[in-house]
Order: structure tokens, then C-alpha cells, then sequence
């Protein structure tokens, strides 16, 4: 009986074989469609070869997805509560007098006015975590084969432009270069120079993001988020250039540039899920190619047909297997229920010949192997 449960074994193992050679044909795999050629990165590349926080970044688009809604949505709530007065009168009611100094240093940490508040300090601690992703992200493309011309630096300078950021809200880098221009070349652009110092990071900002995002194969998500975030920091700029110094001025320089900030770390997110995908050999993959990919799969399976045949066969083959089972054991005076120990196989003279069943159960797998 083990014989026979052996002989089963290597018959679905070769059923099995077959099926799999169908499955990888030539003809099958000269019809998978064609995928733009991915640049060629060291191992070291990869995110489970960098610092610990590589492999904490987002790469689905889910993950993604769900990272940028809360940090905007904080943001969003920040905003929402420092500008929205009656809403902290309503908590200063509530509380009464006797808490209203509490109120009031409360009415002071949200104040949208002043960049000493909780979207001033959030602003900054979205700053530096993209000037951290930005690293990560310059320590992965370093090990790109194929740049030689040190492409990698940009996201060096990336990330060194928004640590100066990060410092000149509530530093006056702004007024220090600006009025240092103004001396050095007499002109007097803006209020105390202020121009210079908006023309001069507008062309930082810009020069190192081209030079930084061009390259990446998957670059349309950063270059939205990036554009909105340059546009958002405009925005604060140009208030701040025309701006009349009232408390609605204070407030919209503000909003606009902790949402600035925001959009940077989202941009910097989606530059380090580009960079991990093509590091992985993930980038390209579009729906389109990924619906041609399952049509070449279901065009590779074996076809109705011929897997019919094969389940007819195998049923056949399992029905010729009993009746020839059934056949030696009324040849050899015993029942498939009677008990055997297997000494019969084996005679003093030397191994048994092979009865009529056995023979007919071997030539049985000869043809079933050949049409495999």
C-alpha cells in the first residue's frame, strides 16, 4: 500500500511540472508587456540597509494617503481654533473668572498672531522632520549607479534650505540679509530690503528643488505638494512684503506659512515613497500596465481544454488503479482489508517476479508520463 501511495506522489508531482512549463513558455513571456527601464541601485540602497527611520516612511498609497490627512487636518484644527475667536470666549465663559487667567495664557498659545504659539512650534517640527526625510532620502540615492555627476547633493541642500527655514521664523535672517543687500548694492528693494531676501530664497528654493525632484522617476506627487508649498510660502512672503502690520496681516502670514510647512513634509513624504519604489523596482507601474500584466497572467493559464483532459485522465488513471488493485488482490487470494506485513514481497530466492496487475499499473504510468 505504500507502493502505491508513492506512485500517486509522483504522479501529481508530474501533472504539477506540467502545468507549470505551460505556465512559462517562451510565447508567454515575450507577451508581458513592457516597463520603463528602472535606474540600478546598490543594495545598500534599500530602506532596511539605512537609519531606522527609513523603514518607517510610508510607501503604499493608503499609508500615504493617511499621513498627509492628519497632518493637514492638524494643521487645519490649529488654524482653525487660533483664528476662530468666539470659540475661546465660549471657553473662557465656561471656565468663569476665577480661571481667566488660565484663559488667557491659553488665548496666547494658540494666537495665530504671534509665531511663538502652537502653529508656530508645529510649523517647525514639520520642518525639521522633512529636512530628516530629506536626508534619508539623499543617503538612498547616493548608491545609484548611474549618477555620476552627484545628483544626490540636491537633497543635501534640500534639506540645509529648510533648516534655514525653520530658523528664520523666529530668527530675523530676513531683515539681516535683506538690509545687507541693501547696503552692499544701494538698492533699496522693498521695505529695509526685504525684496532681497525673498528674491534670494525664491531662487534657492526653486533652483534646488528642480535640481532635486527632476531626476526621480515618479516625480508628479512631489512636485504638486512642493509647488503648493513654495506657492503657500509666496503667499506668506508677498504678505508680509505688502502688509500693513495690522493683526489680520499677522494672521494670514502666519496661516500661510504653517500650511506651507505642512505641504513641505507631505512633499518630502511623497519624494521618499518615489525614491523606496524605485529603489524596490516599483516605480512605472501605472494601471494600465498593471491591467495588461493580469491579462498576460490569464492568457498564460492552460486553457479549459487541456486541463479537462488532464482531470479526465487522472480520473481514468485513479479508476484503473482500483480495478487493477482489485484484480491482484482476487489473483492473490486476499481482500484490500486484509492485513499484510509486506513479507511476501521478498522470498528466499530473491525479490518476487511482478504479478498481472502490477505490470498493467506500470505501463499504465509509461503513457500517462509520455502525455505529460
Amino acid at each position: 500500500m505504500s507502493l502505491l501511495g508513492s506512485q500517486r506522489r509522483d504522479q501529481r508531482r508530474r501533472l504539477l511540472v506540467s502545468w507549470t512549463r505551460e505556465k512559462s513558455t517562451p510565447s508567454s513571456r515575450a507577451a508581458a508587456p513592457a516597463t520603463r527601464a528602472m535606474a540600478e541601485y546598490a543594495p545598500e540602497a534599500h530602506p532596511e540597509r539605512q537609519p531606522a527611520i527609513a523603514t518607517l516612511l510610508p510607501t503604499g498609497s493608503g499609508g500615504m494617503a493617511i499621513v498627509s490627512a492628519v497632518i493637514l487636518v492638524a494643521l487645519g484644527s490649529t488654524i482653525a481654533i487660533g483664528v476662530y475667536e468666539p470659540l475661546l470666549d465660549a471657553v473662557g465663559r465656561m471656565a468663569g473668572g476665577r480661571f481667566a487667567g488660565a484663559v488667557a495664557a491659553l488665548r496666547a498659545c494658540v494666537d495665530m498672531r504671534s509665531a511663538l504659539s502652537l502653529a508656530g512650534w508645529l510649523s517647525q517640527l514639520l520642518l525639521a522632520a522633512a529636512a530628516v526625510v530629506a536626508l534619508v532620502v539623499r543617503q538612498m540615492r547616493r548608491h545609484r549607479r548611474d549618477d555620476y555627476r552627484g545628483r544626490y547633493r540636491a537633497w543635501g541642500w534640500l534639506a540645509g534650505l529648510l533648516v534655514t527655514s525653520s530658523c528664520a521664523a523666529h530668527l530675523p535672517l530676513g531683515r539681516l540679509a535683506g538690509i545687507f543687500m541693501a547696503e552692499a548694492t544701494g538698492i533699496a528693494l522693498g521695505p529695509q530690503g526685504y525684496g532681497w531676501w525673498v528674491t534670494l530664497a525664491a531662487l534657492a528654493l526653486g533652483a534646488v528643488s528642480l535640481w532635486a525632484v527632476l531626476p526621480l522617476h515618479e516625480r508628479r506627487a512631489t512636485a504638486v505638494w512642493l509647488a503648493a508649498a513654495l506657492g503657500a510660502w509666496g503667499a506668506a512672503a508677498g504678505c508680509a512684503w505688502g502688509g500693513t502690520g495690522s493683526a489680520s496681516a499677522a494672521i494670514a502670514i502666519q496661516t500661510a506659512w504653517t500650511l506651507g510647512s505642512g505641504l513641505m513634509a507631505v512633499a518630502m513624504l511623497a519624494a521618499a515613497r518615489s525614491v523606496i519604489r524605485e529603489v524596490r523596482g516599483e516605480a512605472g507601474q501605472t494601471s494600465q500596465v498593471r491591467r495588461q500584466s493580469a491579462a498576460s497572467r490569464a492568457a498564460m493559464r492552460p486553457p479549459a481544454a487541456a486541463v479537462a483532459a488532464k482531470a479526465e485522465s487522472w480520473n481514468e488513471y485513479e479508476a484503473d488503479e482500483q480495478a487493477a488493485a482489485a484484480d491482484d488482490g482476487a489473483e492473490d487470494g486476499y481482500t484490500a482489508g486484509d492485513f499484510t506485513d509486506g513479507s511476501d514481497a521478498e522470498d528466499d530466492h530473491g525479490p518476487r517476479h511482478l504479478s498481472k496487475a502490477e505490470r498493467k499499473r506500470l505501463k499504465k504510468l509509461a503513457r500517462l508520463n509520455r502525455v505529460a
